[in-house]
């Protein structure tokens, strides 16, 4: 009884202490391998099973492992109970407190030993607005009742315990579902097998051997239908399976249907500009739920709403954005390379955004690609302030992200160096984590640009230009000045290349000019008389301009605005 106190106590001084050290404790351990073996069912948020988590130390020793896992959101709405722990097959004791589970190890633990966690559980997780409204969701959708999850950023531990840092993905996962013999599951990596079991139950096993954070694994359980396909990839010899989970009595099922082959489409092209499709050995495909919108990368199986699974969401007849493309992209950028930081989180959803223009740009036309991006920066500039740096807002995050990297392949100049810095980048931190400065290094090493002053003002930097041009022509001589001004004093100068379009009796040109001072003075050998003149006419910047005219001819002038 003694002991007990005593331990009592302790873990009230390391709770104490864990909310300033998690991170700290954290750190110690590198998860290998994450088993979960759940009683999901499609009609309850309610949870039960445990979770196996499979570890290497990584300091000097641990005498505490510690996993995020929730304990009381809204009581009887959303919770876990922690039943027992084992580590090493021998039962511990634990505590459960501040959305932590916190065990105390019976010896220390020495570096690079592995050791296995064991976590039984149950609760109810039930997504809220006290978690964002992340966790499990049940749907009803044409009648089918089904249940599925969204965690992203931090609710995985909504609804099964986890270490919750990016850094540290696993390196491999096993899902066992056991649920409802009418009810067919969805998860990461491929499903390795389909075990009956009395009582009219039936066991799935999901097996990814990819590296997964831990916010992107997921599930999706209910009586939905399968279906099956496969897409070819350049230079590669064995297609990739395409398995999906799909409503056939919805009134979208053609054009989900239509979605799949374009993601075939969709899937070859990448792979070709980007690199081939980093988990071809296991499958890609989408299970659709009963919310109309949003989507969610999660790792070899989007989540997506029945009307967001569309082509380029003619539903609305716009092409603000493409679900489908958006969420392949995150195969890529998010998922195959990973942000270390949630501040990073541009180099998952800028570029995953910026994949919806590539597409439009190759499988459709030049005219909705431009339409896009010129949405992308009319949303950014509806304010003045904002850096795309440490931002979980829509309009910095998704739309100037995306802008600036336009932006940026506009610098570079060259598109097959362009898409070289991103098969550079993805395949220098293939699997791992990476950071935005990690990005501008790969960008710099592959062109031999120094991109200081771009990240500095488009990425850290706040706000867009404006660019006052005054124009006027003497005889063969086009003289062009160009007044910089910014939306916001945090960001001076935006040092840019920037297009200007020349109209002129015969046809136009296109020059392009330097912007590296706020007041820039240029002189142009042009002999034919110019008509007007036009900015940035590709969309290529995030900008605001004003042109005022003016012509000089045999020493007579005059301007106009």
């Amino acid at each position: 009884m003694k002991k007990v106190l005593i331990l009592t106590g302790t873990f009230l001084f390391l709770f104490i202490q864990f909310v300033f050290s998690q991170n700290i404790l954290e750190d110690k351990y590198d998860v290998k391998q994450y088993i979960l073996d759940l009683q999901i069912s499609n009609t309850s948020t309610l949870i039960s099973g445990n979770v196996i988590i499979n570890s290497s130390v990584t300091a000097t020793n641990i005498d505490t492992f510690v996993v995020d896992l929730i304990d009381t959101i809204v009581a009887g709405q959303t919770y876990m109970i922690v039943d027992s722990v084992f580590v090493n097959g021998i039962s511990n004791l634990f505590q459960h407190y501040n959305e932590l589970v916190f065990i105390p190890l019976i010896t220390a633990i020495p570096q690079n030993q592995q050791f296995s966690v064991q976590i039984y559980y149950h609760g109810n997780g039930a997504a809220i607005s006290q978690t964002n409204y992340k966790g499990i969701k049940k749907y009803n959708y044409i009648g089918i009742i089904h249940t599925t999850t969204f965690s992203e950023p931090t609710w995985s531990k909504v609804w099964w315990p986890c270490k919750q840092d990016l850094k540290d993905k696993a390196d491999s996962v096993t899902f066992y579902i056991t649920t409802d013999s009418t009810n067919i599951s969805g998860s990461n990596g491929v499903l390795k097998s389909t075990d009956s079991l009395p009582g009219g139950k039936v066991k799935y096993k999901w097996e990814t051997k990819y590296p997964t954070d831990f916010y992107l694994i997921s599930f999706t359980v209910g009586p939905l239908s399968e279906y099956i396909t496969y897409a070819p990839l350049p230079g590669v010899q064995d297609s990739v399976l395409l398995q999906n989970l799909l409503f056939p009595g919805s009134s979208y099922y053609q054009t989900h249907l239509e979605v799949i082959n374009k993601t075939k489409q969709l899937l070859y092209l990448f792979s070709e500009l980007i690199g081939t499709y980093p988990f071809k050995d296991e499958k890609y495909g989408y299970s659709v739920v009963g919310t109309q919108l949003g989507a969610m990368e999660h790792q070899t199986m989007c989540t997506i709403g029945y009307q967001a699974m569309d082509t380029t969401s003619t539903h609305y007849g716009i092409y603000y954005f493409w679900y489908v493309a958006h969420e392949l992209g995150h195969q890529w950028f998010g998922d195959y390379v990973t942000f270390s930081d949630w501040n990073y989180i541009w180099l998952a959803e800028g570029f995953a955004s910026y994949m919806e223009y590539v597409a439009l740009q190759n499988l459709e036309s030049q005219y909705k690609a431009d339409y896009w991006i010129q949405n992308a920066q009319t949303e950014t500039m509806t304010q003045p302030v904002g850096s795309v740096y440490d931002s979980f807002d829509y309009r910095l995050m998704y739309k100037k992200g995306a802008a600036i990297i336009h932006t940026l392949r506009y610098e570079i100049n060259n598109d097959s160096l362009f898409f070289a810095v991103l098969r550079n980048y993805l395949s220098t931190y293939a699997f791992s984590v990476a950071t935005a400065d990690d990005f501008k290094q790969v960008a710099e090493t592959t062109t031999g640009i120094n991109f200081t002053d771009f990240f500095n003002q488009w990425y850290y930097g706040e706000g867009y230009p404006t660019f006052n041009i005054n124009w006027s022509q003497n005889n063969d001589t086009l003289t062009i000045v160009s007044n910089q001004t910014t939306s916001i004093s945090i960001t001076t100068l935006f040092k840019t290349h920037f297009d200007l379009k020349i109209i002129y009796a015969t046809g136009d040109t296109i020059i392009r000019l330097f912007q590296g001072t706020n007041n820039e003075t240029y002189k142009i050998y042009f002999p034919e008389l110019v008509d007007s003149i036009e900015m940035d006419p590709n969309f290529w910047l995030i900008q605001k301009n004003f042109i005022i005219t003016g012509i000089e001819k045999n020493n007579i002038s005059f301007s106009f605005e």
